[in-house]
């Protein structure tokens, strides 16, 4: 295959890549988009940080479709091909399966390269930030947070506030309900109005012309106090993250024995393989009869996709749980989806019209 031709489909396979990620991108962005405002509406995160989570959300989610995008693009590209009977020429002019894969290699291999030092590098990092993010949003008491008419659940779900309504000052609140969930002795707040004021220590809520209960009712130490002014540290002294293993950092995981970190090692190592196996599908799933749909690679590619990367979760959570060596790591998903690839191919050019 001449090099006129090699920067022919390479250009085509990456019109057609871009396209696919980035439509699909925005839709699984904007999925994201709704979900965190709707945690924003009920009060779980404030809604300053829900362009910060979804920008960090984003690099996990871009990595994510790389490999699928990829080979969407090469069916594409191979379909388009073969329904215009391009493909049909180039075989006539001796282009042969090999051609093919040397004319693909570059592009999977960079595209493969890419996932890797992302997964490696730059998803646990984000990752990090983003816990953390999440964590002191969730721990975070704001009345720029608190949706008045509903109950909304803070700091991890240990604060319920319900405010009756916005108050006439910008900022402020009225009708103050807050529980704080204690195991020894739960608390409850209730005011008639509450603002956010900023001092040289940190931003407070205070509340105004209102009862605190300690205790449970009907018990000894059970206590009712009168406040005109209570005041709440709105910024946490001390931000629990969240232990994961998608955001520890990879060398850690290397230097870590652990069933949870090898698993998450070797979910890292799967990703950029798993480009280069798509790839190799491709070729040999794209070619169809031409009385077959032009549509029915796709849809098969995007079924062995979707058992490809279940296969994948499902052998993260086996390594996890003790249930395969971490030695095999996910080769074995490789094999068999490699396997199932080439019965799906054979089916195909056999009973198809």
């Amino acid at each position: 295959m001449s090099c006129v031709m090699h920067r022919y489909l390479g250009r085509e396979l990456l019109r057609y890549w871009l396209a696919f990620t980035l439509v699909l991108w925005l839709v699984l962005l904007a999925a994201r988009f709704s979900l965190y405002l709707g945690q924003a509406a009920s009060g779980r995160i404030p809604a300053d940080t829900v362009l910060w989570l979804l920008g960090l959300k984003s690099v996990g989610i871009f990595v994510f479709l790389l490999p699928l995008t990829l080979f969407l693009a090469l069916l594409w590209l191979l379909g388009r091909l073969n329904h215009d009977s391009e493909a049909l020429a180039l075989a006539a002019s001796g282009v042969g399966p090999w051609q093919w894969y040397r004319a693909f290699a570059a592009p999977a291999l960079l595209v493969a390269l890419l996932v890797a030092v992302l997964s490696a590098w730059l998803v646990p990092q984000t990752a990090a930030q983003g816990y953390h993010l999440r964590a002191a949003a969730e721990q975070r008491l704001d009345a720029s947070a608190l949706a008045p008419g509903h109950f909304n659940f803070l700091r991890g779900g240990k604060w319920t506030v319900y405010a009756r309504r916005t108050g006439t000052a910008p900022g402020s609140l009225e009708g103050i309900f807050i529980h704080v969930d204690r195991p020894s002795r739960p608390q409850v707040l209730v005011a008639q109005r509450a603002s956010v004021e900023t001092d040289k220590n940190g931003r407070y809520l205070v509340l105004g012309e209102g009862y605190q209960y300690d205790g449970r009712a009907g018990q000894s130490d059970y206590r009712r106090l009168h406040f005109k002014d209570y005041r709440i540290r709105l910024d946490p002294s001390h931000i629990t993250v969240p232990d994961k293993q998608d955001a520890v950092p990879t060398p850690a995981l290397i230097g870590d024995s652990s069933p949870a970190a090898r698993a998450e090692l070797a979910m890292r190592v799967a990703r950029p393989v798993s480009v280069l196996v798509l790839a190799l599908i491709a070729v040999p799933l794209a070619r169809y009869r031409p009385a077959a749909s032009r549509y029915t690679p796709l849809w098969l590619g995007l079924l062995l996709f979707a058992v490809y990367f279940n296969l994948l979760g499902v052998g993260h959570l086996w390594i996890e749980q003790g249930r395969l060596p971490a030695a095999l790591g996910l080769w074995w998903v490789h094999a068999v989806v490699l396997a199932l690839a080439a019965v799906v191919v054979f089916l195909h050019r056999r009973f198809a019209p």
